[in-house]
């Protein structure tokens, strides 16, 4: 029988904390479980119950964990026993970001793509290959008892069921169809699981979370801060009713891929980071989905953009420059305003934003608050970005 009740004082205590996070709470995650025995949320015996992430929660049914994974562009919802396991294969970076946040990049025994990864730890690992490239025969002798997967919307996942096919037990891993970023980074939890670490992944999903909204709080200071000073100076006197007014940063994103320019929606991870960090996407539409501008709607945008950030693959200034000179006469680039996430990065261009971001954005807030309001966090040291 499923009953409805927290367990662990780890989780109580991220509860509590959270009530009082002024950060929105995801979404509540629609159950077929519930529709199926006409159950309600309070029936379930949770062992982990997400505060942020929209697509997995851990319950435990009959003696045994279960997790509970759901694909939101399909919306199918999946059921996973859950084992404890000591062999596993990772066909996603940030899955190794996962483990090695739990300390278990010895249980690694199997990666995709190697030449992409930072983290230096899985050195010793087999490289299965990509996609439609997976080494079947390599993958069977790894002997996993887990492959972490992932699925991308809208394209083939073929070597998926393939992999399925040939007996091994897969798990399709949702988080980067997150849209907070707390909602990814909260999937510490459900790697956790297969380890027996629910509650030290618990604690440290609840320090990165309080890291986050710490460092949320300072930009939002530094941003009202700025504000009055530019209203002193504009001859304003009334300065008292303000009230914690504030002009966030103007923000230019990206540059064009193959001539096609991408612009994050204001309900995406991406936007929400700039937002927390005090700054707002410009062209940004509403909801989750990436929308498109030409270059010429980009070059308006970047005559207002106070910063411009993620220019794709460049890395300095006259490289980024020589497909359109006129962006080179733009105020973010004359004031050397352009800063990109590959600061650490591996040769062959795998940058660690996207494999240990995930677990940490609450350094990535950092770094963009560092990056437009630089007074704000004093000494800071970079983690992923560098000025161009």
């Amino acid at each position: 029988m499923l009953r409805g009740s927290l367990i662990g004082t780890c989780v109580l205590l991220c509860t509590l904390a959270f009530q009082s996070c002024p950060t929105t709470r995801s979404r509540s995650f629609r159950k077929h479980l519930l529709e199926q025995y006409r159950l309600s949320d309070d029936d379930i015996d949770y062992i982990y119950k997400p505060l942020y992430a929209n697509n997995f929660y851990i319950s435990k049914e009959d003696g045994e964990k279960v997790l509970y994974l759901k694909d939101p562009a399909s919306g199918k919802e999946t059921r996973y026993v859950v084992n404890k396991v000591h062999r596993v294969v990772c066909l996603s970076s940030t899955h190794i970001a996962f483990l090695d946040a739990l300390d278990e990049t010895r249980s690694i025994v199997g990666i995709s793509g190697a030449q992409y990864i930072c983290n230096k730890d899985v050195s010793d690992a087999v490289d299965v290959g990509y996609e439609s490239a997976i080494d079947y025969e390599t993958l069977l002798q790894l002997r996993p008892d887990v492959v972490f997967a992932y699925a991308i919307h809208g394209q083939s996942s073929d070597y998926i069921d393939k992999i399925k096919q040939l007996g091994m037990n897969v798990i399709e891993i949702p988080e980067h169809m997150e849209n907070h970023p707390l909602g990814k980074a909260e999937y510490l939890v459900a790697f956790a699981a297969f380890f027996d670490k629910e509650f030290r992944a618990i604690e440290q999903f609840y320090w990165i979370s309080r890291k986050y909204e710490e460092y949320r709080i300072k930009a939002r200071q530094a941003a009202i801060q700025q504000y009055r000073r530019k209203m002193i100076d504009s001859g304003y006197t009334d300065i008292d009713t303000l009230n914690g007014t504030f002009e966030p940063v103007k923000v230019l994103i990206n540059a064009p891929f193959k001539d096609i320019w991408y612009i994050p929606g204001i309900e995406s991870h991406q936007h929400i980071l700039v937002a927390d960090a005090g700054g707002i996407l410009l062209s940004s539409k509403p909801g989750v989905n990436t929308s498109v501008i030409s270059t010429e709607q980009a070059y308006l945008y970047a005559l207002q953009a106070d910063f411009w950030i993620h220019p794709n693959q460049f890395s300095d200034l006259e490289s980024l420059a020589n497909p359109d000179p006129r962006f080179a006469e733009v105020p973010a680039f004359r004031d050397r305003h352009v800063w990109n996430n590959n600061l650490r990065s591996t040769p062959e261009g795998g940058s660690d934003y996207f494999e240990s971001g995930a677990v940490n954005p609450h350094l990535i807030l950092a770094d963009l608050i560092a990056i437009f309001y630089p007074t704000a966090i004093p000494n800071h040291k970079f983690t992923y970005y560098r000025q161009l």
